[in-house]
This record gives structure tokens, sequence and C-alpha cells, in this order.
């Protein structure tokens, strides 16, 4: 499914210039991931994990590469070659974002903070009452617990 899903696509970048996670961190990009799989080349394990699965890129794709599709795949042979600290990684990193700034991504690159700070478009984050308000949501469906046991009783300087 994947070369063959992956061999129509023509590295045009239509699917990264749509992706709301590609503007934000250059960690992940659709186009790359693509790149990697023609060349018979594993994609950077972490990058499968961000992907919002919103379609956005496959709506755009000229020749409508299923790339959500084949980020699920990615995500299953990860799951199955029991590579998941990955995934944890990505997830601990966002809880610790929405916890810490109460927002899920931050912009990683400079470029983007200067143009945003320049621009007034920085990310309003969430007030600190709001925050302790999330934190507390979050405490009582079990989330901090279950990732106190995916990692093992700790959260590595989390939370």
């Amino acid at each position: 499914m994947l070369s063959s899903e992956s061999s129509r696509c023509i590295q045009c970048g239509s699917c990264s210039s749509a992706c709301v996670v590609a503007r934000i961190t250059r960690s992940y990009n659709p186009r790359r991931i693509l790149y990697d799989i023609k060349l018979g080349r594993e994609p950077e394990e972490r990058a499968i994990w961000l992907c919002l699965r919103c379609h956005t890129c496959e709506s755009r794709c000229p020749n409508s590469v299923k790339i959500p599709d084949i980020i699920g795949v990615l995500r299953e042979e990860s799951l199955e070659a029991g590579r998941e600290s990955k995934a944890v990684e990505v997830y601990l990193d966002i809880s610790e974002t929405i916890f810490s700034e109460g927002v899920t991504v931050l912009p990683v690159s400079g470029e983007v903070k200067e143009f945003k700070a320049e621009s007034g478009l920085d990310l309003p984050f969430l007030p600190q009452e709001v925050r302790a308000e999330l934190r507390k949501i979050m405490r009582s469906v079990g989330f901090e617990d279950r990732l106190k046991k995916i990692t093992g009783g700790g959260l590595g300087g989390r939370g």
C-alpha cells in the first residue's frame, strides 16, 4: 500500500504547504515522508506521530494521494515493531505544552516567532486559571495516571 500510494506523489509540495502542522514545526513535512518512502527509506519516527490526520493534505493533492492513510499504516508498523516510545514522547511533549502554555504546539522556527511578534499574531496563551482548570479536568479523567503508567511511574520532569 505504501509504495503504490506514494508512487503517485509528484513532490509538488501542495500537501506540505496546506498542512497546519508543517506550518508550525519543521519536524513534520508530509512531502518529505512520501519522498523517504519513494526512496525506500524509513520516515523519521517522531514525524509520523505529529500528523493530525485532518486530510487537508489529501484534499490539496493534485493526485489525491491518501497521505493520512499512509501515516496510519506507518503508525501501525511502528507499534508492531515496538517503537511506541516515540509516540509517547510526542504525546508527552504535547501534554506538557498544554499544561504549561495552554496550546498544543509552540512555533519552533525563529522566523515564525519573529514574524508573529512583528505582525501582532502571537498566540494568545490561555490564562493561568484556565490552564489550572484544564489540568484539573485531565486529572479527573485519569490522563496523568495513564501517562505515569505508560512512562513507568514518572513523567520525566513533566507535569
